[in-house]
């Protein structure tokens, strides 16, 4: 009642500070989120948790349980769907990865409600202080996650990569895994660091995580393995405080353990598509398309004004976008560089056509690793599970077999369409909390003075982004007294016509912050 009654005086009377519940529930009603779950579904969950490990299954998997997995996340990660553990091949320069994912297909069965259900909310949403999952919490968090200690079922890729780092072989089968420790990203740096305390920790493992940095290393070295449009930002993390309103926001840096899993999970999503397009069975791909002659002329002009150019031709590669990312190292303008090639570019979508995945440049892309999480993952484990299960050996060496039927084009493409759906619904309903915590945190900021780069020039006035606070605000040029300013289309960027006064994309402005409307989710700025 109490805090009922704060809430209903704090932001309906006073309109100071916004909670997270406030707005969280705002999201869910505005984009129509389910957030709870039936009587059925937690049925079908209590029967799944009943369920226990049959000797028959152990049997017809491959036994991982003494080789050292671990998990790296966050500190408040939600679920851990993955798994990673790596040795070098005995008298080889040749390293073996194997990415263990929950083996979530064989407890959700297809067409069952709660394999409906998963559909229908296509993926896990994510808030700052709040999880919508995919499944219910006692699966999402705890059966089906790779809890340490504890007896997990597995599909594996197992990859050989040479001494580069490169992608050699893989193949896939079930297994049974033991996950040896739960570590955070910070962890790993810190053992990798010799920090006295952890190391003596995981004393038991240190060859693992010893073999993991080494590998890690070659990653580093290896340009392929480096993606192109997906950049390693900093994410803005918020520090609420009690009553859930947020006190600072602070940048939550990436650091190589980072690296190191998300190299291991793309190796494995383009393994997975790699395998069943071998198989030449129906599937679901990631896909990212590669950017329009106009964009990339678009891009191309704003490159120019900071002496910059992509090399190329039409049809940049690899490597001409490689070249220019290493000029942009250590500059001040290189992360609007970043935001400009990745406006020149289309949001990835999922397909059951393939046309490649242009920010990784791979030619065949899907998601494999992220089964709790994400309904395309799912099946793409059915998929390969069913490739695994009518292969002669298999067949051979098992009495039995469990029968799952290949999805068709048709099912796939209506599967393709509601997965990108519901993840579009999920990026807006979290920006649409964040935009609102972020707007109601800066307010205190109003009238104050910061400097600032232009990101962006329309015909309307600019947007500058000011960094510490992590938000881009707008100066109209109907502010700008001093004259007359026009809107120059092929060098995007503002002209004085009589002072000649001239405004680009990338220069430092002093700004103050005049006004927020939230309803149009604006932050109005002035010149100084």
């Amino acid at each position: 009642m109490h805090s009922i009654f704060y809430r209903i005086i704090n932001i309906k009377i006073f309109n100071k500070r916004i909670n997270f519940t406030y707005v969280y529930k705002k999201s869910l009603r505005k984009y129509n989120i389910r957030s709870k779950w039936s009587k059925q579904i937690k049925d079908a969950v209590n029967m799944i948790q009943n369920q226990k490990i049959s000797d028959k299954e152990i049997h017809k998997r491959k036994d991982l349980r003494k080789f050292s997995f671990i998990t790296i996340d966050e500190k408040d990660s939600y679920d851990f769907d993955d798994a990673i553990y790596c040795y070098l091949v005995k008298n080889t320069l040749k390293w073996k990865l194997l990415v263990a994912i929950s083996d979530v297909s064989f407890y959700i069965k297809q067409n069952s409600i709660l394999d409906q259900e998963a559909l229908y909310r296509g993926t896990s949403i994510y808030f700052p202080l709040k999880v919508i999952p995919m499944f219910p919490k006692k699966l999402s968090t705890d059966f089906l996650s790779l809890l340490p200690n504890q007896d997990k079922l597995c599909i594996i890729c197992e990859m050989t990569l040479s001494k580069f780092g490169d992608l050699l072989k893989y193949k896939y089968y079930e297994a049974i895994i033991q996950s040896h420790a739960r570590l955070t990203y910070t962890n790993i740096i810190k053992i990798w660091n010799q920090d006295f305390f952890l190391c003596k920790k995981f004393k038991k493992i240190k060859r693992s995580l010893k073999n993991l940095q080494d590998l890690n290393n070659l990653f580093i070295k290896n340009n392929t393995l480096k993606k192109i449009i997906s950049f390693n930002y900093d994410e803005p993390y918020f520090i609420f405080n009690s009553l859930d309103i947020i006190d600072k926001i602070v940048l939550k840096k990436k650091n190589l353990a980072h690296d190191l899993v998300e190299s291991c999970m793309l190796l494995a999503n383009k393994s997975s598509a790699l395998f069943i397009h071998k198989h030449n069975k129906a599937s679901l791909f990631r896909n990212h398309a590669y950017p329009t002659y106009n964009k990339i002329t678009d891009f191309r002009k704003i490159l120019k004004k900071f002496n910059l150019r992509l090399t190329g031709g039409k049809k940049p590669v690899l490597k001409d976008y490689f070249t220019l990312l290493y000029k942009l190292k250590n500059k001040s303008y290189k992360e609007i560089i970043q935001l400009s090639l990745l406006k020149s570019t289309k949001k990835a979508f999922y397909s059951e056509k393939n046309i490649g995945h242009f920010g990784l440049a791979e030619k065949f892309y899907t998601h494999f690793t992220s089964p709790i999480r994400r309904y395309s993952d799912l099946v793409i484990h059915r998929i390969i599970k069913s490739i695994i299960y009518n292969d002669k050996k298999y067949i051979r060496n098992n009495t039995y077999t469990n029968k799952i039927s290949f999805y068709n084009l048709q099912k796939l493409k209506k599967i393709a369409k509601k997965c990108s759906i519901t993840e579009k619904k999920a990026d807006k309903a979290c920006n649409f909390v964040i935009n609102i915590l972020k707007f109601d945190f800066i307010k205190k900021n109003i009238k104050k003075k910061f400097y600032g780069m232009i990101s962006h020039i329309t015909q309307f006035g600019f947007f500058v982004k000011i960094n510490h606070l992590f938000i881009d605000g707008f100066v109209h040029v109907s502010t700008l007294k001093d004259d007359y300013y026009y809107y120059n289309k092929k060098t995007f960027s503002l002209h004085g016509k009589y002072s000649k006064k001239k405004f680009f994309i990338g220069n430092t402005v002093y700004v103050r912050i005049l006004s927020l409307k939230l309803k149009n989710k604006m932050v109005y700025l002035n010149l100084i």
